[in-house]
């Protein structure tokens, strides 16, 4: 994984271009901080940019299969300042789209745009609202592979983020994850999840299953994580673990990251600080991203044949807001398979899968009591991709119909109506939600091409985007076409909506409706993997 910030203090020369490597008690936080875009690309077409380096041992013997790229920011407005009076104000209260940003690989002069799917918005959920942080992801798989060399210098510019000094801060960066091939190395299963989970005074278990480690031998397994907010001198921010065969949880930690500090404003790879990266700043302000060994002595906290295994978030003093984890684990050798290439709809952006042999997904949505739950689906396998001459264009067989993906859906009872004036009165089958207009559009055009005609309303209640893929005057009628998931064509989480009629019980939701209405957890397809690998999904 590699990762930089894109806002920094221009206390370093008066430019955030230069790097910021206090790391004591005299440190700054960034709400203490005049926060401005990094700019280190000298092109006119970027407002912001930053870069790090993907450089790897033996890169002659590793593939590249899978890149996932993710941004995240606290972007309440534009622009903040603190007053005389030591009163945080807004200077600029515009908000704009933030799900395109540019990107330059190695041996690349130009950029390229990348739109991405969102993960999280906080800008309407109430308890969010101070910071208004919000995540984004992109598959760039495709243009990674089709590159002439995965490995080098990677840019990626115009991030949006507040700017100045603002009530908890402004913090802003960027990870790209990748997965590769390498014969030369022992079997690793890999789970990876993405989402959002803000840590305040609740703890949060995410839950890694699907694996079994080698029956004999030393365990070696790895963490991965990427988080807004941790800051160097707030301490109380724990990353614990535990697997099936320990009884408690371990606190993990190396020598750049304490116990009681795990997410404290820095980008490492193990117990050194990752600086090949422009600026390279020491002290990142608010972005942590890392991978970690889990210290494993004589496989006390993970043994041979484990089966399950569960990391804690928590903290006592400071907050982060954690949006990607993966957990890496040497294991049982599977029997030798047939690669695939699977094609599924992805909900929002216009990024292909990769290949894959086997992809999960787990949901994770929040309750009001601030704890989770957990779902998980299995994804069906299907035909390759067969690609055209044009990288940006993808042509999909149609993917096979297994007893995996023949999906039972939980029965829907009608639910309280919702008045929306622009509506005629019925039941609306929803697809999908979204804040950010233009991951509508995109949703739907997906849609479409399965074959589903769908379109979206505004819930004015939250503002929200709900694609819907038909209505109907009779519920009846709606919960058939439901059940049928829409005679065959579509197997993706759904949900009826009652709108300007009168309800006659509480509606029993797909797992994906959160008991939030105003905040679904955002019906996401898992879209790469590999070998011995899953993808989840929390929020």
């Amino acid at each position: 994984m590699i990762s930089n910030n894109i806002v920094n203090t221009d206390a370093i020369k008066k430019s955030p271009n230069n790097s910021y490597n206090q790391r004591d008690v005299e440190s700054k936080l960034n709400d203490e901080s005049n926060m401005r875009y990094i700019d280190i690309d000298d092109d006119y077409s970027t407002f912001s940019s930053s870069s790090a380096d993907l450089k790897l041992d033996n890169e002659k013997n590793k593939k590249i299969i899978y890149a996932g790229l993710y941004w995240s920011a606290t972007y309440p407005f534009k622009e903040g300042k603190l007053s005389k009076k030591q009163k945080f104000e807004v200077v600029d209260s515009a908000r704009t789209s933030f799900d395109t940003v540019k990107i330059k690989l190695p041996n690349q002069n130009s950029y390229t745009n990348v739109v991405g799917e969102l993960i999280f918005d906080g800008f309407n959920v109430p308890k969010f609202q101070t910071s208004a942080p919000y995540v984004m992801f992109a598959d760039i798989t495709t243009l990674v592979m089709n590159s002439s060399n995965p490995f080098g210098t990677y840019t990626i510019g115009n991030i949006k983020s507040t700017v100045g000094k603002i009530s908890g801060g402004a913090a802003a960066g960027w990870s790209i994850f990748f997965i590769y091939e390498d014969s030369t190395m022992t079997e690793k299963f890999i789970t990876f999840y993405d989402g959002f989970a803000g840590i305040t005074k609740n703890s949060l278990d995410i839950n890694f299953t699907g694996f079994q480690t080698m029956p004999q031998g030393n365990i070696n397994a790895k963490i991965a994580c990427a988080a807004l907010e941790g800051d160097f001198n707030l301490k109380g921010d724990q990353l614990l673990f535990k697997s099936s065969n320990s009884n408690e949880f371990v606190q993990l930690s190396n020598g750049l990251r304490e116990k009681s500090n795990v997410f404290n404003s820095s980008i490492s790879i193990e117990n050194s600080m990752f600086y090949n990266r422009k600026p390279n700043s020491s002290n990142t302000l608010g972005y942590d991203s890392f991978i970690m060994s889990i210290n494993n002595p004589n496989n006390s906290i993970i043994g041979n044949n484990t089966k399950e295994a569960t990391l804690q978030l928590k903290t006592y003093g400071d907050r982060f807001f954690m949006f990607f984890t993966a957990f890496c684990v040497e294991v049982v050798k599977p029997e030798k398979t047939n690669t695939e290439i699977i094609a599924v709809a992805t909900t929002t952006n216009n990024a292909t899968p990769t290949t894959t042999n086997e992809i999960n997904k787990i949901a994770i949505t929040e309750s009001k009591e601030n704890s989770t739950k957990i779902t998980e689906r299995n994804v069906e396998k299907s035909q390759p991709i067969i690609k055209n001459n044009n990288q940006n264009q993808v042509l999909k067989t149609t993917p096979k119909i297994t007893e995996t993906n023949k999906k039972v859906r939980i029965t829907a009872i009608e639910s309280p109506s919702v008045s929306i004036a622009s509506l005629h009165q019925g039941y609306y089958i929803i697809a999908n939600v979204f804040a950010v207009p233009s991951n509508a559009t995109r949703f739907i055009e997906k849609l479409k091409k399965k074959g589903i005609s769908a379109n979206y309303f505004i819930n004015p209640k939250n503002n929200y985007r709900y694609v819907y893929v038909s209505n109907h005057s009779d519920f009846n009628a709606a919960s058939s076409y439901y059940n049928s998931n829409l005679e065959g064509k579509y197997y993706g989480d759904l949900w009826i909506m009652t709108v300007n009629a009168s309800p006659k019980s509480d509606v029993v939701f797909t797992k994906k409706q959160t008991k939030n209405s105003a905040k679904t957890a955002f019906n996401y397809k898992p879209k790469n993997s590999v070998n011995n690998c899953k993808k989840e999904r929390y929020s």
